[in-house]
Parts: C-alpha cells; sequence; structure tokens
C-alpha cells in the first residue's frame, strides 16, 4: 500500500479503516486480536474486504467495500451491481407487464425467506440478505456499497441490528 494505511495503492478506501476495533468490541463485546486485508477486481469493481477476527473467533466481523474499478464518472460497477442485486425483479417485472405477460408463479417459501429485505435510514438504500442462520447488511452510498456480516449472533433480529450499528459508523467515513 502506498498512501495512508486507510487508502489502497489505488488511492481507494480499505475496508480494514472503515470500523475501529472500539466499535467492534462495543457491539460484539469481543476485543479485535486482527485484522486481515484483501482487496481483488470483481467486473468493473475493486472490492476491498476485511476480516476483524475477534478474541472468540465466532464473533469476528467481515466489512467488503465496493468500489468502480475506473475513475470515469461512467463506471458506476457498484451501482450497476446494485441495481442488479436489489433491483432486478422490479426491472423483469416492469418488461414483463409492457409485453403484456403475467408475473411468474411466487417463489416457495424458503426462497422467499432469501430475498432482500429493505432497511430503512441507511445510506442512500439498504438491504439485508439471508436466512435465520446467516445474513449480511448491504449499505448503497454514492458510488460505493459495503457489505458487512456478523458472527456469534444466533437470533437473525439482533443480527440485524447489530449489523446496522456498525453500518452507521461506516457510512460516515465513506
Amino acid at each position: 500500500m502506498s498512501g495512508d494505511a486507510g487508502t489502497l495503492a489505488s488511492g481507494k478506501k480499505n475496508a480494514c479503516t472503515l470500523l475501529t476495533s472500539a466499535e467492534i468490541e462495543a457491539v460484539q463485546g469481543e476485543p479485535v486480536n486482527e485484522t486481515k486485508a484483501s482487496v481483488q477486481p470483481n467486473g468493473e469493481m475493486l472490492v476491498s474486504e476485511c476480516l476483524f477476527h475477534t478474541t472468540n473467533f465466532r464473533k469476528s466481523v467481515s466489512v467488503a467495500l465496493a468500489v468502480p474499478l475506473s475513475a470515469k464518472p461512467s463506471a458506476l460497477a457498484p451501482r450497476k451491481f446494485w441495481q442488479r442485486q436489489f433491483h432486478k425483479s422490479d426491472v423483469e417485472e416492469d418488461k414483463m407487464r409492457a409485453a403484456g405477460k403475467k408475473a411468474q408463479k411466487p417463489e416457495p417459501e424458503d426462497e422467499e425467506a432469501r430475498k432482500p429485505r429493505r432497511i430503512e435510514g441507511l445510506g442512500e438504500e439498504a438491504y439485508w440478505v439471508g436466512t435465520p442462520i446467516t445474513g449480511a447488511l448491504y449499505v448503497l452510498q454514492g458510488d460505493n456499497f459495503v457489505r458487512i456480516s456478523i458472527g456469534g449472533v444466533g437470533e437473525e433480529s439482533v443480527r440485524i441490528e447489530k449489523s446496522k450499528t456498525l453500518a452507521r459508523a461506516v457510512v460516515k467515513r465513506l
């Protein structure tokens, strides 16, 4: 890395600088022992990931930050991904309606449970994606989005609330 520890060699933000150890400890009740960072291009995006290892590994926190790979204003790959991921059914439904066709039959219940659920009050848009066992919070802010996943919590509603707390801190740093 060049520059300060908060940016990658490309000048993009580093996911490991989006949360502090104190913020994670306040939410998870465990201190952070180490952070493990990785960065990789993903299509037209650069994805910086950080695993915050806590004393109790099961309570570790994972944060991923997706930013445009190119500085060109047209390279809004994270927003394109966001649209496909969270608004695909809206686009397909509009196309079906325009073609005079009816929407497909409803999905089975287990698929319904995995559908993204809108979370109000975070970034430009936020969605929880998961099952009762595991999940992640996605937050769109500007041309970037973050994914936050926390471990060590059995109840989904508690995982969502803890993820929202961490997301509020992350959004301030984007």
